[in-house]
């Protein structure tokens, strides 16, 4: 993977990670929706912790 397509993921990421977060406290949700949005907060987060690693070994 080349550089430029991994900064393109990271971005694409985490904006969506900001888009979850302020949905998830600026809305009411069912618990259960509030739940699966929470699973996919930490999904998000541990993705772009392993792309940023895999950023700092293509350098």
């Amino acid at each position: 993977m080349s550089k430029e397509e991994l900064n393109k993921i990271i971005a694409v990421k985490k904006m969506d990670l900001e888009e979850c977060e302020q949905e998830l406290n600026n809305r009411y949700y069912p618990s259960i929706v509030r739940m699966a949005m929470t699973n996919y907060i930490m999904i998000l987060q541990e993705q772009l912790e392993r792309y940023k690693n895999d950023r700092i070994n293509l350098q």
